[in-house]
């Protein structure tokens, strides 16, 4: 039994390196690592997020703070790669999600039988 679960996970997994939707999600991916001014902004979004969170736990007005982080949040989504990216992240995890839910719906039928 472990033998064929075994093998059933190196299917999928093979079935998830050739899906085209996977790949086209490492592209973007990649393009974003190759692209420093992303990472770049993607870190400076991250400390203003904790700024946020610092000054609210002390319950200090962040309404400046946050309204830089939406104007640069904003300029960061519309760029192309990282929208592109960001909208093949979310068709990924459904597809992931729906994998987790067949899986899932075998195993209990396998255990009810």
């Amino acid at each position: 039994m472990n033998k064929d679960i075994e093998n059933k996970a190196k299917k999928l997994n093979q079935w998830l390196l050739d899906n085209e939707l996977v790949k086209e999600y490492q592209h973007y991916e990649t393009l974003i690592q190759q692209h420093p001014e992303l990472q770049k902004q993607e870190e400076e979004l991250k400390q203003l997020q904790q700024q946020i969170v610092q000054m609210k736990h002390s319950d200090e007005d962040a309404s400046q703070i946050i309204e830089t982080y939406e104007i640069k949040k904003q300029q960061f989504d519309e760029n192309p790669i990282i929208h592109n990216y960001l909208s093949l992240k979310e068709e990924l995890n459904d597809l992931m999600i729906q994998i987790e839910t067949i899986i899932n719906e075998q195993l209990q039928k396998d255990v009810d039988e």
